[in-house]
Protein backbone atom coordinates (compact mmCIF):
# COMPACT_ATOMS: atom_id res chain seq x y z
CA UNK A 1 0.00 0.00 0.00
CA UNK A 2 1.89 3.02 -1.23
CA UNK A 3 0.96 6.56 -0.26
CA UNK A 4 1.53 9.17 -2.96
CA UNK A 5 0.38 12.09 -0.81
CA UNK A 6 1.96 13.55 2.27
CA UNK A 7 1.04 11.66 5.41
CA UNK A 8 1.14 14.97 7.25
CA UNK A 9 -1.81 16.37 5.31
CA UNK A 10 -4.30 13.55 4.82
CA UNK A 11 -7.27 15.11 3.03
CA UNK A 12 -8.80 11.75 2.12
CA UNK A 13 -9.83 10.75 5.65
CA UNK A 14 -13.37 9.97 4.43
CA UNK A 15 -12.04 6.98 2.46
CA UNK A 16 -9.46 5.66 4.94
CA UNK A 17 -10.28 2.09 6.02
CA UNK A 18 -8.96 -0.27 8.68
CA UNK A 19 -8.50 -3.92 7.63
CA UNK A 20 -8.95 -6.94 9.90
CA UNK A 21 -9.12 -10.72 9.51
CA UNK A 22 -11.73 -13.31 10.41
CA UNK A 23 -10.45 -16.78 9.55
CA UNK A 24 -8.92 -16.28 6.10
CA UNK A 25 -11.24 -13.47 5.01
CA UNK A 26 -10.31 -9.78 5.02
CA UNK A 27 -12.82 -7.16 6.15
CA UNK A 28 -12.60 -3.40 6.50
CA UNK A 29 -14.23 -0.60 8.47
CA UNK A 30 -14.26 3.04 7.51
CA UNK A 31 -11.64 4.50 9.84
CA UNK A 32 -13.76 7.50 10.79
CA UNK A 33 -15.91 5.13 12.86
CA UNK A 34 -12.95 3.45 14.62
CA UNK A 35 -12.18 4.83 18.07
CA UNK A 36 -9.52 2.38 19.16
CA UNK A 37 -7.88 -1.00 18.60
CA UNK A 38 -6.75 -2.96 21.63
CA UNK A 39 -5.79 -6.51 22.57
CA UNK A 40 -8.41 -8.89 23.95
CA UNK A 41 -9.41 -8.11 27.56
CA UNK A 42 -11.65 -10.04 29.91
CA UNK A 43 -15.28 -9.25 29.07
CA UNK A 44 -17.89 -8.72 31.78
CA UNK A 45 -20.66 -11.28 31.24
CA UNK A 46 -24.14 -10.41 32.57
CA UNK A 47 -26.47 -13.23 33.53
CA UNK A 48 -28.68 -12.65 30.53
CA UNK A 49 -27.28 -11.89 27.09
CA UNK A 50 -29.08 -11.00 23.87
CA UNK A 51 -28.23 -12.63 20.58
CA UNK A 52 -24.82 -11.72 19.10
CA UNK A 53 -23.63 -10.10 22.36
CA UNK A 54 -20.62 -11.62 24.13
CA UNK A 55 -20.77 -9.29 27.11
CA UNK A 56 -20.06 -5.70 28.10
CA UNK A 57 -16.80 -3.81 28.30
CA UNK A 58 -16.04 -0.88 30.58
CA UNK A 59 -14.36 1.55 28.18
CA UNK A 60 -13.26 4.87 29.70
CA UNK A 61 -16.02 4.57 32.31
CA UNK A 62 -18.65 3.74 29.66
CA UNK A 63 -20.20 0.28 29.37
CA UNK A 64 -20.45 -0.85 25.77
CA UNK A 65 -21.68 -4.06 24.14
CA UNK A 66 -19.15 -6.49 22.69
CA UNK A 67 -20.65 -8.10 19.59
CA UNK A 68 -19.87 -11.58 18.29
CA UNK A 69 -19.25 -10.67 14.67
CA UNK A 70 -18.46 -14.31 13.83
CA UNK A 71 -21.99 -15.29 14.78
CA UNK A 72 -23.43 -12.41 12.79
CA UNK A 73 -21.59 -13.73 9.73
CA UNK A 74 -22.61 -17.34 10.48
CA UNK A 75 -18.99 -18.40 10.98
CA UNK A 76 -18.18 -21.41 13.22
CA UNK A 77 -17.35 -20.80 16.87
CA UNK A 78 -13.67 -20.32 17.60
CA UNK A 79 -11.81 -20.10 20.90
CA UNK A 80 -10.34 -16.71 21.69
CA UNK A 81 -6.61 -16.20 22.11
CA UNK A 82 -4.60 -13.53 23.88
CA UNK A 83 -3.53 -12.26 20.46
CA UNK A 84 -7.10 -11.48 19.39
CA UNK A 85 -7.88 -7.80 18.86
CA UNK A 86 -10.88 -5.72 19.86
CA UNK A 87 -12.01 -2.87 17.62
CA UNK A 88 -14.11 -0.18 19.33
CA UNK A 89 -16.49 1.48 16.87
CA UNK A 90 -18.61 4.61 17.09
CA UNK A 91 -22.04 3.98 15.59
CA UNK A 92 -24.85 6.46 15.02
CA UNK A 93 -26.33 5.96 18.48
CA UNK A 94 -23.88 3.88 20.48
CA UNK A 95 -20.38 2.47 20.84
CA UNK A 96 -19.80 -1.13 19.78
CA UNK A 97 -16.83 -3.46 20.25
CA UNK A 98 -16.08 -6.45 18.05
CA UNK A 99 -13.51 -9.23 18.55
CA UNK A 100 -11.44 -10.07 15.45
CA UNK A 101 -8.58 -12.45 14.73
CA UNK A 102 -6.07 -9.84 13.62
CA UNK A 103 -5.93 -6.17 12.66
CA UNK A 104 -3.94 -5.64 9.48
CA UNK A 105 -3.42 -2.08 8.25
CA UNK A 106 -5.03 1.05 6.88
CA UNK A 107 -5.70 1.70 3.21
CA UNK A 108 -7.34 4.52 1.32
CA UNK A 109 -10.15 3.28 -0.93
CA UNK A 110 -10.84 4.95 -4.26
CA UNK A 111 -14.65 5.40 -4.19
CA UNK A 112 -15.02 4.60 -7.89
CA UNK A 113 -13.35 1.20 -7.31
CA UNK A 114 -15.71 0.08 -4.53
CA UNK A 115 -17.96 -2.63 -5.96
CA UNK A 116 -21.36 -3.79 -4.77
CA UNK A 117 -21.94 -7.40 -3.69
CA UNK A 118 -24.83 -9.06 -5.45
CA UNK A 119 -27.49 -10.89 -3.44
CA UNK A 120 -28.35 -11.04 0.26
CA UNK A 121 -25.76 -11.74 2.97
CA UNK A 122 -25.59 -11.47 6.77
CA UNK A 123 -28.35 -8.85 7.01
CA UNK A 124 -26.55 -6.91 4.27
CA UNK A 125 -23.87 -5.81 6.71
CA UNK A 126 -21.34 -6.38 3.92
CA UNK A 127 -22.77 -4.68 0.85
CA UNK A 128 -19.57 -3.72 -0.94
CA UNK A 129 -16.04 -4.99 -1.54
CA UNK A 130 -12.75 -3.58 -2.73
CA UNK A 131 -9.86 -5.16 -4.63
CA UNK A 132 -6.40 -4.19 -3.39
CA UNK A 133 -3.27 -5.87 -4.74
CA UNK A 134 -5.34 -8.88 -5.92
CA UNK A 135 -6.90 -9.18 -2.44
CA UNK A 136 -10.64 -8.88 -1.94
CA UNK A 137 -11.60 -6.75 1.06
CA UNK A 138 -15.20 -6.93 2.31
CA UNK A 139 -16.35 -3.53 3.56
CA UNK A 140 -18.66 -3.54 6.57
CA UNK A 141 -21.58 -1.15 6.66
CA UNK A 142 -21.41 0.30 10.18
CA UNK A 143 -24.98 1.59 10.12
CA UNK A 144 -26.36 -1.83 9.18
CA UNK A 145 -24.17 -3.54 11.78
CA UNK A 146 -25.55 -1.27 14.49
CA UNK A 147 -29.13 -1.84 13.29
CA UNK A 148 -28.63 -5.63 13.36
CA UNK A 149 -27.34 -5.54 16.94
CA UNK A 150 -30.21 -3.27 18.03
CA UNK A 151 -32.74 -5.85 16.79
CA UNK A 152 -31.35 -8.76 18.83
CA UNK A 153 -33.55 -10.96 21.01
CA UNK A 154 -32.65 -12.06 24.53
CA UNK A 155 -34.09 -15.55 24.31
CA UNK A 156 -32.22 -16.66 21.16
CA UNK A 157 -28.62 -16.59 22.40
CA UNK A 158 -27.57 -19.96 23.79
CA UNK A 159 -23.79 -19.59 23.35
CA UNK A 160 -21.62 -19.77 26.48
CA UNK A 161 -18.99 -17.23 25.46
CA UNK A 162 -17.07 -17.61 28.72
CA UNK A 163 -15.94 -21.06 27.55
CA UNK A 164 -14.34 -19.50 24.47
CA UNK A 165 -11.91 -17.43 26.56
CA UNK A 166 -8.56 -18.89 27.73
CA UNK A 167 -9.11 -20.75 31.00
CA UNK A 168 -5.58 -21.06 32.39
CA UNK A 169 -4.70 -18.88 35.38
CA UNK A 170 -1.90 -16.96 33.68
CA UNK A 171 -4.07 -15.97 30.71
CA UNK A 172 -6.95 -14.93 32.96
CA UNK A 173 -4.60 -12.62 34.87
CA UNK A 174 -3.46 -11.03 31.59
CA UNK A 175 -7.07 -10.55 30.45
CA UNK A 176 -8.07 -9.03 33.79
CA UNK A 177 -5.15 -6.60 33.68
CA UNK A 178 -6.12 -5.50 30.17
CA UNK A 179 -9.73 -5.03 31.26
CA UNK A 180 -8.66 -2.75 34.11
CA UNK A 181 -6.41 -0.70 31.81
CA UNK A 182 -9.19 -0.17 29.27
CA UNK A 183 -11.70 0.84 31.95
CA UNK A 184 -9.76 4.00 32.80
CA UNK A 185 -7.12 5.14 30.37
CA UNK A 186 -5.19 8.04 31.93
CA UNK A 187 -4.23 10.94 29.74
CA UNK A 188 -2.69 14.32 30.44
CA UNK A 189 -5.06 16.94 29.07
CA UNK A 190 -3.84 20.52 28.81
CA UNK A 191 -6.33 23.00 30.26
CA UNK A 192 -6.19 26.25 28.28
CA UNK A 193 -7.37 28.25 31.28
CA UNK A 194 -4.32 27.09 33.26
CA UNK A 195 -1.56 26.94 30.68
CA UNK A 196 -0.76 30.26 29.02
CA UNK A 197 1.77 31.69 26.59
CA UNK A 198 4.63 31.32 29.12
CA UNK A 199 3.89 27.65 29.81
CA UNK A 200 6.32 25.10 28.33
CA UNK A 201 6.31 21.31 28.12
CA UNK A 202 9.78 19.91 28.78
CA UNK A 203 10.53 16.61 27.07
CA UNK A 204 13.49 14.34 26.50
CA UNK A 205 14.86 12.79 23.31
CA UNK A 206 18.04 10.74 23.82
CA UNK A 207 20.10 12.84 26.27
CA UNK A 208 18.72 16.16 25.08
CA UNK A 209 16.07 18.25 26.83
CA UNK A 210 13.76 20.23 24.58
CA UNK A 211 10.76 22.35 25.43
CA UNK A 212 7.72 23.35 23.43
CA UNK A 213 5.31 26.18 24.12
CA UNK A 214 2.02 24.78 25.39
CA UNK A 215 0.12 26.89 22.84
CA UNK A 216 1.33 24.39 20.22
CA UNK A 217 0.18 21.39 22.28
CA UNK A 218 -3.28 19.85 22.16
CA UNK A 219 -2.73 16.84 24.41
CA UNK A 220 -0.15 14.51 25.96
CA UNK A 221 -0.86 10.78 25.69
CA UNK A 222 0.93 7.47 26.12
CA UNK A 223 1.56 4.86 23.37
CA UNK A 224 0.46 2.24 25.92
CA UNK A 225 -3.05 3.69 25.82
CA UNK A 226 -3.08 4.69 22.16
CA UNK A 227 -1.25 2.00 20.16
CA UNK A 228 0.64 3.17 17.10
CA UNK A 229 -0.34 1.55 13.80
CA UNK A 230 2.64 1.12 11.46
CA UNK A 231 2.31 2.45 7.92
CA UNK A 232 4.10 0.89 4.92
CA UNK A 233 6.31 2.79 2.48
CA UNK A 234 6.97 5.69 4.83
CA UNK A 235 10.29 7.24 5.91
CA UNK A 236 12.08 6.01 9.01
CA UNK A 237 11.01 9.06 11.01
CA UNK A 238 7.29 8.33 10.50
CA UNK A 239 6.34 6.04 13.37
CA UNK A 240 2.76 5.40 12.25
CA UNK A 241 -0.77 6.54 13.11
CA UNK A 242 -2.81 6.78 16.30
CA UNK A 243 -6.56 7.14 16.60
CA UNK A 244 -7.32 9.81 19.18
CA UNK A 245 -11.04 10.36 19.78
CA UNK A 246 -11.87 9.49 16.19
CA UNK A 247 -9.08 11.61 14.66
CA UNK A 248 -6.00 10.03 13.10
CA UNK A 249 -2.65 11.64 13.89
CA UNK A 250 0.63 10.91 12.12
CA UNK A 251 3.38 10.17 14.66
CA UNK A 252 6.71 11.84 13.95
CA UNK A 253 9.63 10.21 15.78
CA UNK A 254 11.64 13.27 16.82
CA UNK A 255 14.72 11.20 17.69
CA UNK A 256 15.02 10.02 14.08
CA UNK A 257 13.75 13.23 12.54
CA UNK A 258 16.21 15.54 14.28
CA UNK A 259 19.05 13.01 14.00
CA UNK A 260 19.71 11.78 17.52
CA UNK A 261 19.32 8.09 16.64
CA UNK A 262 22.95 7.57 15.63
CA UNK A 263 24.39 5.36 12.92
CA UNK A 264 24.22 2.22 15.08
CA UNK A 265 20.42 2.28 15.29
CA UNK A 266 18.51 -0.39 13.37
CA UNK A 267 15.23 0.05 11.56
CA UNK A 268 13.37 -1.73 14.34
CA UNK A 269 11.27 1.19 15.54
CA UNK A 270 9.92 -0.76 18.50
CA UNK A 271 13.22 -0.10 20.28
CA UNK A 272 12.32 3.60 20.38
CA UNK A 273 8.96 3.07 22.04
CA UNK A 274 9.89 2.63 25.68
CA UNK A 275 7.60 2.10 28.63
CA UNK A 276 7.81 5.80 29.54
CA UNK A 277 7.61 7.16 25.97
CA UNK A 278 5.04 9.87 25.41
CA UNK A 279 3.21 11.37 22.45
CA UNK A 280 2.81 15.15 22.15
CA UNK A 281 -0.28 15.88 20.03
CA UNK A 282 0.15 19.17 18.18
CA UNK A 283 -2.60 21.80 18.09
CA UNK A 284 -3.20 22.75 14.47
CA UNK A 285 -6.19 23.43 12.25
CA UNK A 286 -4.38 22.00 9.21
CA UNK A 287 -2.12 19.18 10.36
CA UNK A 288 -2.97 16.01 12.27
CA UNK A 289 0.53 15.61 13.69
CA UNK A 290 2.06 14.31 16.93
CA UNK A 291 5.62 13.87 18.22
CA UNK A 292 6.99 10.69 19.80
CA UNK A 293 9.47 11.59 22.57
CA UNK A 294 11.33 9.55 25.17
CA UNK A 295 9.62 11.15 28.17
CA UNK A 296 7.86 14.24 29.49
CA UNK A 297 10.20 15.83 32.00
CA UNK A 298 8.17 18.71 33.39
CA UNK A 299 5.66 21.48 32.72
CA UNK A 300 6.82 24.92 33.82
CA UNK A 301 6.44 28.64 33.33
CA UNK A 302 9.36 30.34 31.55
CA UNK A 303 8.99 34.10 31.07
CA UNK A 304 10.36 35.86 27.98
CA UNK A 305 13.01 37.49 30.19
CA UNK A 306 14.70 34.09 30.49
CA UNK A 307 14.63 33.31 26.74
CA UNK A 308 17.32 34.25 24.23
CA UNK A 309 16.59 33.93 20.49
CA UNK A 310 19.50 32.24 18.68
CA UNK A 311 20.87 32.89 15.19
CA UNK A 312 23.11 29.87 15.02
CA UNK A 313 23.08 27.55 11.99
CA UNK A 314 24.16 24.54 14.05
CA UNK A 315 21.29 25.04 16.50
CA UNK A 316 18.92 25.75 13.64
CA UNK A 317 19.77 22.37 12.11
CA UNK A 318 18.69 20.80 15.42
CA UNK A 319 15.38 22.69 15.24
CA UNK A 320 16.33 24.89 18.19
CA UNK A 321 14.70 28.31 17.97
CA UNK A 322 15.92 29.74 21.26
CA UNK A 323 17.49 28.84 24.57
CA UNK A 324 15.83 29.33 27.93
CA UNK A 325 17.94 29.95 31.02
CA UNK A 326 16.14 28.87 34.16
CA UNK A 327 17.35 27.66 37.59
CA UNK A 328 20.94 27.44 36.32
CA UNK A 329 19.83 25.13 33.48
CA UNK A 330 19.73 25.69 29.72
CA UNK A 331 16.67 24.41 27.81
CA UNK A 332 16.36 24.17 24.02
CA UNK A 333 13.10 25.62 22.69
CA UNK A 334 11.78 23.65 19.74
CA UNK A 335 11.30 25.56 16.50
CA UNK A 336 7.84 24.16 15.70
CA UNK A 337 7.27 26.36 12.64
CA UNK A 338 10.50 25.21 10.99
CA UNK A 339 9.81 21.58 11.86
CA UNK A 340 6.27 21.29 10.49
CA UNK A 341 7.19 23.22 7.33
CA UNK A 342 10.20 21.05 6.56
CA UNK A 343 9.96 19.68 3.00
CA UNK A 344 10.79 16.17 4.28
CA UNK A 345 7.28 15.94 5.73
CA UNK A 346 5.62 16.53 2.39
CA UNK A 347 6.17 13.19 0.74
CA UNK A 348 5.41 13.15 -2.97
CA UNK A 349 4.86 16.90 -3.13
CA UNK A 350 8.46 17.76 -4.07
Amino acid sequence: MEFNKSLMITHDTENLHLCFMLDNTTYALNAKYVLEVTTLPLINEPQRLPEYIIGVLNYNDMFINVADIRKIFNLPKKKYELSNKVIIIKGDESLIAIIVDEVMDFFSAIPANIQRIMGENADNIVKTFYKLNDNVINIINIHQLEETIKKVHFEENKTNYFELFPQDEESICVLQKRRNEIAKQPQMNLETDIYGKDQYILFKISDHIYCINSLFVKELVSPKNYPITKMPYTPKFIEGLINLKGNFYTILNLKHYIGFDGSSQTDNMKKDIKNDSKIIVIESSELKLAFLVDDIVDIMNISSDHIEIKNDMQLDNLYIKAEAYFDNNVYNILNVDKLINDKRLYIGNN
